[in-house]
């Protein structure tokens, strides 16, 4: 934590600019991607300025997360890191690999807005349990082979200590922890996405991402296959990135930063800033998004 607070106003954050007469004179889909990568850096800074931000104590003095705020803010720190790795392979023209961050970056949106919008302590242990479940696995096997064995092998005490301090930090103990449990925390994802009205998100962000996640058939003939009169071969060329996949994560994201903002970050001037710089930016990539479409239908089928 730095020795006095940083503001809005120590940043530099830049802002892309739109110019509609000659975006609707752009031939090429590459021109959009380019706006499309801008927009998506600049809801970037706005995530890892949200993600950032320290709560006050009672003397109006910057002080460090407590449990419950480290889920959210560390989802907010993850959503940044997915954001950064999807841009990166985005610009790398490798829409496969940018395909599985983006179910990633879309599955921890849709929890850290199930948390936020639900607000219920019990949510907060149901998802840490979750996660200890495992661990408290490991720390059977491992006790169970010692018995088994009669002697505690190094590398076992080490491990051990390394799930006794996981739960000292999650404020849980083993005991707490049940492991033959099937439930998801929540509920399922889609029924934590529907619950709070991403139904539509969730298709588009995660179910249909199933199938690159996995290497599902579906993927496999979309993007590493060529097929012709019923006969298969290798397609190892990487899939071109597209401007429709990133500015929809853009704004997606630039959603989920709004609920962030006006659920966490007390009334402040800062706060009314990054609102404002969030509603431009959601209104640029939502007028270059129609400029795209708008270019696609003036082209052969449109698509």
């Amino acid at each position: 934590m730095e020795d006095y607070p940083i503001t809005i106003k120590d940043l530099t954050l830049v802002k892309t600019k739109v110019d509609v007469k000659e975006t609707e004179k752009f031939d090429s889909e590459g021109q959009f991607m380019s706006l499309a990568v801008e927009f998506f850096k600049e809801v970037c800074q706005l995530t890892l300025v949200l993600s950032c931000t320290y709560r006050h104590d009672e003397k109006n003095n910057p002080r460090k997360w407590k449990r419950n705020e480290a889920v959210l803010g560390g989802l907010m720190i993850r959503i940044n890191k997915m954001q950064m790795a999807l841009l990166d392979q985005t610009c790398q023209d490798r829409s496969e690999i940018a395909f599985i961050l983006l179910r990633c970056l879309g599955e921890s949106i849709i929890n850290l807005r199930y948390l936020l919008e639900k607000d219920d302590g019990d949510l907060f242990n149901e998802y840490i349990e979750y996660s200890l479940k495992t661990e408290k696995q490991l720390l059977n096997m491992i006790n169970k082979n010692i018995k088994k064995r009669g002697a505690e092998l190094p590398i076992e005490s080490r491990m051990k200590r390394s799930i006794e301090q996981a739960f000292k930090t999650s404020s849980f103990s083993p005991e707490e922890v049940d492991e033959t449990a099937r439930e998801p925390w929540g509920g399922t994802i889609y029924k934590r996405a529907k619950s709070i009205g991403l139904e539509k998100e969730y298709f588009a962000l995660f179910g249909l991402l199933s199938h690159t996640v996995h290497g599902n058939w579906q993927d496999l003939i979309n993007y590493h296959l060529e097929y012709e009169n019923g006969e298969f071969s290798p397609k190892p060329e990487w899939e071109p990135s597209r401007p429709q996949t990133l500015l929809a994560t853009a704004l997606f994201s630039a959603e989920a930063d709004k609920v962030f903002l006006d659920k966490i970050i007390p009334p402040c001037p800062d706060r009314d800033k990054i609102n404002e710089l969030l509603g431009d930016v959601f209104y640029r990539i939502k007028l270059v998004d129609e400029l795209h479409e708008k270019f696609l239908q003036n082209e052969s089928g449109g698509v």
